[in-house]
């Protein structure tokens, strides 16, 4: 019997080893390629999908980020989304070598931040099936205006750098809930679901710190899937949107999806927020989704 799943490895074009596990589904076939969301760790709740999917007889494979988790790059926890855009290219590289996978069966799934990764990734690498986003970050210009009050400080905090200095860093979530309550936090994902997702998220395991760098909001800033989502056509796309969601706007994740061309397809989970998809019954609705689009286009 095939084992659950193997720690494996893959090299960057840049030459970073990212580290990840395969799930092995037996015979030669289909791989999913997932990575996950923003400053989270492959073993945030990503076991939850990539079970469900090797049940199915797919092969996945789940990656941490470069500068995150066991993979290598610096500076540490720093996001920068155009890189790993990129990164995706070499998971397909890696997924398609091994014995296990039919490289003309190869699909990209992304959630929040590597949601709208995957979609940018889509739109450019052809080679690939289909693609899955689920509540994707969508732009950096509609996330503008939320920013605004710390740009300075971005471009400040850019010329400390060229001084010698690290990156000044900023809390992903806040530092309890009452903080998060009071709707006063700093953090980036400042809001009480952000912060009951992390708590139990880090209980899944990894060495999972709370801040990513200040630098992670200036590359965010200039991210935008939605400019590209057109050029994923004619792959298969999935969106997966929650109509409660309050990190990434519904209504922008909408408005993203129109720009897209077909084949699409949309599902709109009810009464669910944007960390509800990852566990319970928000995932048991959004994974059957999911599966039955793969089915039809894998």
């Amino acid at each position: 019997m095939a084992p659950e799943r193997r720690n494996v490895e893959f090299k960057t074009v840049d030459g970073l080893t990212l580290r990840a596990w395969f799930f092995p589904a037996g015979a030669k076939g289909p791989c999913i390629i997932m990575a996950h969301g923003f400053g989270g760790l492959k073993e945030h709740f990503l076991s939850n999908f990539a079970n469900r999917f090797q049940e199915e007889g797919w092969n996945v494979l789940v990656y941490d980020n470069r500068n995150f988790g066991e993979s290598d790059g610096l500076p540490r926890l720093e996001i920068d989304p155009a890189f790993q855009v990129r990164d995706y290219y070499d998971a397909f590289d890696y997924a398609a070598s091994l014995d296990e996978v039919d490289k003309t069966k190869i699909a990209f799934w992304g959630s929040s931040m590597s949601g709208g990764v995957a979609l940018s990734a889509a739109a450019v690498d052809h080679r690939i099936r289909a693609v899955v986003a689920q509540v994707p970050f969508v732009s950096g210009a509609l996330q503008s205006a939320s920013f605004a009050p710390i740009i300075p400080g971005l471009f400040a905090n850019r010329l400390a750098i060229k001084a010698g200095n690290s990156s000044a860093k900023i809390p992903i979530i806040a530092s309890s809930l009452e903080e998060a309550q009071s709707g006063q936090s700093r953090a980036v994902l400042g809001q009480a679901d952000a912060y009951e997702f992390m708590t139990k998220a880090v209980k899944q395991g990894g060495n999972w710190e709370n801040h990513v760098t200040l630098q992670t909001m200036f590359h965010l800033l200039s991210f935008e899937p939605q400019a590209t989502i057109h050029r994923i056509a004619p792959t298969p796309l999935l969106m997966v949107v929650a109509d409660s969601d309050t990190c990434i706007p519904t209504a922008d994740q909408l408005a993203t999806y129109q720009k897209a061309l077909e084949p699409k397809e949309l599902h709109v989970l009810r009464n669910v927020g944007h960390f509800d998809v990852y566990d319970g019954p928000g995932f048991e609705n959004n994974v059957k989704v999911q599966i039955d689009f793969l089915k039809k286009n894998l």
